[in-house]
């Protein structure tokens, strides 16, 4: 004799989520196979398909409504088994983001995805956007990316099985989550930003499925250690507040106290260089690497002077930190020994003059040099 699952009726609602991702996870199955055809037959028949994809679309709203309302009726009249409509459409939901997710994942371990052409490694960086930075910063150790292909190609594992569901849905939505505000906030394409947001309804639904598991492990289930008893009731309410207000405390500490230059930061042009009283051609930055072309002063994390006007390249710049005072117009640099044998760090007095918020002029003695800057701020 077979025991019956235990069932608990569920909302119209609830019934009609679970058929509008249902019969789009099998929509999305069915159309996969188009991925695979050439560049050529999406030229030619593009329009087309999204003038397709929005009937489709419509059609599952459609479908699931009309099949929710039939399921709903045929319910309270007592024709149909819910249960096993739960079973196959939850199924379906399940069979549908262990495909999806885990293409994600095989994508990249084959190298399919986070892969930056050529052409896009030689875009300066301020001027790259979230897509690229994303894909330069994940792509930039294959490591990582098998690691996350692997949380993605496990939990869709779990997922095909009923007894490990939940524990895949708890692996999968955490990452998921994470790369659903990856999307949104660094303008990833609007195709993967759909799905992202679909795979995580699809993933929610099937945590909640669960809720009552959820709820009975997390808030019900009771300590087995003894409470600790300190003194009145809201010593301990103090207590739990404290490490919170002291990890805030320092770095609020750290931040008012920073002194570091707010007045010269930035990145400024060099419009002109007067060495020894004799002008530094514009192309001298090409063969002499003390032909400054980019100053850039950036506070805390210190100052750097470029011979390149169109990159920045450590080894062919001169690094180091800097104090100014805006009250005497003074600027300290500090440059660290070019050697081993010469560890020594440079000290440089710089008169700032003519300051405005878009120009300024330095004057300093350097290596014995009497050198005179006209610097334009860029940004």
């Amino acid at each position: 004799m077979s025991i019956p699952f235990p069932y608990h009726r569920t909302t119209w609602f609830f019934k009609f989520c679970e058929c509008l991702l249902a019969i789009y996870g099998a929509y999305s199955i069915i159309i996969l196979p188009s991925e695979l055809l050439p560049p050529s037959f999406w030229e030619k028949y593009g329009k087309f398909l999204e003038y397709e994809s929005m009937v489709s679309y419509n059609l599952i709203l459609i479908s699931s409504l009309i099949y929710t309302w039939i399921w709903e009726k045929g319910e309270r009249a007592g024709r149909i088994s819910s249960v096993m409509h739960h079973a196959w459409l939850q199924g379906i939901i399940r069979y549908w983001l262990a495909l999806m997710i885990s293409t994600y994942g095989f994508a990249k371990i084959l190298k399919t995805q986070l892969q930056s052409p050529d052409y896009r490694l030689d875009i300066p960086m301020g001027e790259v956007d979230g897509f690229g930075l994303t894909w330069y910063y994940f792509g930039y150790s294959y490591t990582l990316a098998v690691i996350i292909a692997l949380f993605q190609i496990g939990g869709s594992v779990l997922l095909l099985y009923r007894r490990t569901t939940l524990l895949g849905v708890m692996i999968l939505l955490p990452v998921l989550v994470n790369i659903l505000f990856i999307n949104i906030f660094y303008s990833i394409a609007t195709g993967a930003f759909v799905n992202s947001i679909l795979f995580k309804i699809g993933l929610t639904f099937l945590l909640l499925v669960d809720i009552k598991k959820l709820k009975s492990v997390f808030w019900d289930l009771a300590d087995h250690l003894p409470p600790v008893v300190i003194g009145a009731g809201w010593m301990k309410t103090a207590l739990r507040f404290l490490p919170i207000a002291a990890a805030f405390s320092l770095i609020n500490y750290y931040v008012v106290t920073d002194e570091s230059d707010t007045v010269l930061r930035g990145t400024w042009k060099v419009e002109k260089i007067t060495r020894n009283g004799e002008v530094v051609p514009d192309a001298a930055w090409l063969t002499d690497s003390t032909a400054y072309k980019r100053i850039y002063f950036s506070g805390r994390s210190g100052c750097a002077f470029s011979p390149n006007p169109y990159r920045y390249k450590p080894s062919e710049s001169l690094r180091g930190s800097y104090q100014y005072d805006s009250l005497k117009n003074d600027l300290k640099l500090s440059f660290a020994g070019k050697s081993d044998k010469n560890p020594k760090k440079d000290s440089v007095r710089v008169l700032v003059s003519n300051r405005t918020q878009k120009k300024m002029h330095l004057h300093t003695i350097f290596n014995k040099d009497t050198l005179d800057f006209e610097l334009a701020r860029l940004r």
